[in-house]
């Protein structure tokens, strides 16, 4: 694997961020294209491993998505002092165990993954789960799984 890069994804003025831009791991390809190498937090439309068109600035602007990896990005926003509940874990491992995964920012929001492989409908009852148990709110932020039945 090549060496990871920062690429800069710009953010829509309100967002859950709080920021101009957003910058995620990614690997160098062929010249313009990088392959992400994690979840978006305040992006739409982005997904892990997603292949992205760039510039060539110190730090690539991203463009656009030049292959879509077939994974759905959601967002989760914990209530306050959910993250180390029992609760949560028992949530949790119920979308571990189909196969999604998270990353944390501050304990409080986390960029849920969902592989490409995953049953998306499965996926977002869980998710709807674990809102209507009060532990958290989510949004999606890209689903590029077939939802057509």
């Amino acid at each position: 694997m090549s060496k990871l890069v920062k690429v800069r994804i710009e953010l829509p003025p309100e967002n859950v961020l709080n920021a101009s831009a957003e910058t995620l791991w990614a690997e160098p390809l062929e010249k313009g294209l990088f392959k992400l190498q994690n979840s978006p937090f305040g992006a739409y439309g982005y997904s892990f491993e997603d292949v992205v068109l760039a510039d060539d600035n110190e730090i690539p602007n991203v463009l656009g998505v030049h292959e879509n990896s077939g994974r759905s990005t959601y967002r989760i926003l914990l209530k306050d002092g959910v993250l180390d509940t029992d609760e949560f874990a028992q949530a949790w491992k119920k979308l571990e165990s189909i196969g999604c995964t998270y990353e944390g920012s501050e304990s409080k929001l986390l960029a849920i993954d969902v592989p490409a492989n995953t049953d998306i409908f499965h996926a977002y009852k869980l998710l709807e789960a674990g809102e209507e148990a009060d532990l958290w709110e989510f949004e999606e932020a890209k689903c590029a799984h077939n939802i057509e039945a």
